[in-house]
Order: structure tokens, then C-alpha cells, then sequence
């Protein structure tokens, strides 16, 4: 008796135990391992993640609404023509938002990393006349009120924020306006191969792209060039020419080519006297004059009367 009470006790343990783990008899009176309940589980589990993630995107959602709501309406700064324009976006004041590049036709909207505040600082002509998406510029300038006498850190210039690859990679033209109030006086206009500063009463400056790429300032190279060959026709050896063409290394005509002080000094008088003759010389480039009035703008504006009151009153 007390033997088969004991394969009593055995037979329900097991299948306490079957119950527990979700382990099933075989038809071979073998454990067949599974839980039956685990898919019912796992497609809770999914239910509950997918609802859950539904209700991030509505958080998502709902704050950028809040945050648009918090900016002024996207607004046309500048129109290039029917199909291109470049707009300012999420701004609370004209010269803190983000600006972007359009062009309808091809479907392009171009964020691009530059200063809505620098750009509208800009205050001269700005002529859009290039045709291809390829050519890009956005000038970049300091403030009317701003002063900064170190040249060496370019703090004195403003500058073009210019690419020749449709905005993959931007480059940095330096052009002389020194604050928000000089730039008035300046024109920039977009080719398709080139752009083109002047201020007012001053030459033209040409900006090309070389083989590398890269933007180059036509009259300056022109200058260096130039300065190359006449120091050659005065008899400067070639070795101790500068390898970037600006001039040549006094130090080196002492001593490698025993060069007494005298004859430097005479040196350095025809190259000063040369390098004067060049940069005063008549300038070659002029403003594409057939291609102004291309673009539908000629300058950058913002309406501020499209920013919300409650907006300008944060300051």
C-alpha cells in the first residue's frame, strides 16, 4: 500500500512539474520541450511595443507642433527664380533662424549651415545668375555695430560661404566688407563658372574654380604669376623662388648664392617696384553686366511682420 501511494505521489509531482515547466508527454512517452503559452506571450508583448511606439510618435508629433507654434512661418528671403528661392525657417527674429536652399522642380530642400543673422547682415546686391544647382554662395557678414581690428584672424573681412558641387563641400571666399553698414556698397553676382565681388569705386574680383576644385581669385594669381616672371627676367634664381609663386626667399640668395646685402636690397627694389606696377595695373575682370537681373531678388529680406507678437516681445 504505502508503495503505490508513493507512485501516486511520484505521477503528480511530474505533473506538477509538466505544468509548471510547459513540458508536454511525447507520443514516445518522452518531454516534448516548449511552452505552449509563449506565443500568446510574445504576440502580447509585440501588441504592447507597436502601441507603445504609436504613442512616442504621437509625443514626437505633438511637440513639434508645440515648437512650430513657438517659431515664425516659413518665409521666401530670397527668390533666384519661379522654381528656386532659399527660405528662413524656425526663427523666433530674423537673424536667429535656419536657412534653407529650394528648388521645387528637382525636389531639393538644402538645410545648409550658416548664420540666418550673418546672411541678413549682408546688405549690398546679391545677384543670382547661375542656372545650375552646382554653384552655390551665401555671404557672411558681421554686424554694423561689431569691431575687430585682427586681420589675422580674418575678423576684419567677411566672406562667402561658396560651393561648386551642389553643397556637398563649402569653401570660404574672403571679400573686403568689414561690417553689416560697408557692406552696402557691395555687388555679388552667381555664375554658373565663377563669382564676382565689387565695391563700389573699386576693381572687380573674379572667384574660378581650379582642377582640384577649388576657389581661386583670378587677378591675385594673374598678380603672382606675373611676379614670378619678372623676378626671373631680373635674374633671381629659380631656386630660391617661393614654391606658391608670391616672391623669394632673401636668406636663400645669401647662401646659396653669396648674395651681398647691397644686391638684395636691389633686389627687393625691383620687386616692390614690380609688384606696385601689377596691382595698380587696369583690372581685366568686370561684373557680368548681361547676366545681372537674372535672379528675381537682388537682395535678402525678411518681413517682420510675419513673426508672431508674442515671439518678438521674448527678445
Amino acid at each position: 500500500m504505502k508503495k503505490i501511494t508513493k507512485l501516486i505521489i511520484s505521477a503528480l509531482s511530474l505533473s506538477v512539474v509538466i505544468s509548471v515547466t510547459g513540458c508536454a508527454v511525447g507520443p514516445w512517452g518522452g518531454l516534448i520541450i516548449g511552452n505552449p503559452f509563449s506565443g500568446i506571450a510574445e504576440a502580447r508583448q509585440a501588441r504592447e511595443y507597436n502601441e507603445r511606439q504609436e504613442e512616442l510618435k504621437k509625443e514626437a508629433l505633438q511637440k513639434e507642433l508645440l515648437a512650430e507654434k513657438n517659431y515664425g512661418p516659413p518665409q521666401v528671403i530670397y527668390r533666384i527664380d519661379q522654381k528656386r528661392y532659399i527660405t528662413l525657417e524656425k526663427y523666433t527674429h530674423c537673424d536667429n533662424g535656419q536657412i534653407f536652399f529650394h528648388n521645387d522642380e528637382k525636389n531639393i530642400k538644402l538645410p545648409l549651415a550658416v548664420s540666418s543673422r550673418s546672411v541678413m547682415n549682408y546688405k549690398g546686391k546679391f545677384i543670382w545668375a547661375a542656372k545650375s544647382d552646382n554653384m552655390l554662395a551665401f555671404p557672411l557678414v558681421r554686424g554694423g555695430n561689431d569691431h575687430c581690428s585682427d586681420t589675422i584672424k580674418n575678423c576684419a573681412y567677411s566672406i562667402l560661404s561658396a560651393s561648386n558641387d551642389g553643397g556637398e563641400k563649402f569653401s570660404e571666399i574672403i571679400f573686403g566688407a568689414s561690417n553689416s553698414s560697408n557692406s552696402k556698397e557691395y555687388t555679388v553676382v552667381l555664375t554658373d563658372d565663377a563669382i564676382y565681388t565689387k565695391r563700389d569705386k573699386y576693381p572687380t574680383d573674379k572667384f574660378s574654380v581650379d582642377t582640384d576644385g577649388k576657389f581661386y581669385n583670378v587677378r591675385q594669381v594673374w598678380v603672382q604669376d606675373e611676379l614670378y616672371k619678372g623676378l626671373l627676367k631680373f635674374g633671381v634664381p629659380k631656386d630660391v623662388l617661393a614654391n606658391n609663386r608670391v616672391g623669394y626667399i632673401p636668406s636663400w640668395l645669401k647662401a646659396l648664392h653669396d648674395y651681398s646685402d647691397i644686391q638684395i636690397h636691389e633686389v627687393d627694389v625691383k620687386a616692390h617696384t614690380l609688384l606696385n606696377q601689377l596691382n595698380n595695373s587696369p583690372t581685366l575682370e568686370k561684373l557680368p553686366d548681361e547676366k545681372i537681373g537674372k535672379s528675381i531678388s537682388s537682395e535678402f529680406t525678411c518681413n517682420d511682420a510675419l513673426i508672431p507678437t508674442q515671439l518678438k516681445n521674448q527678445g
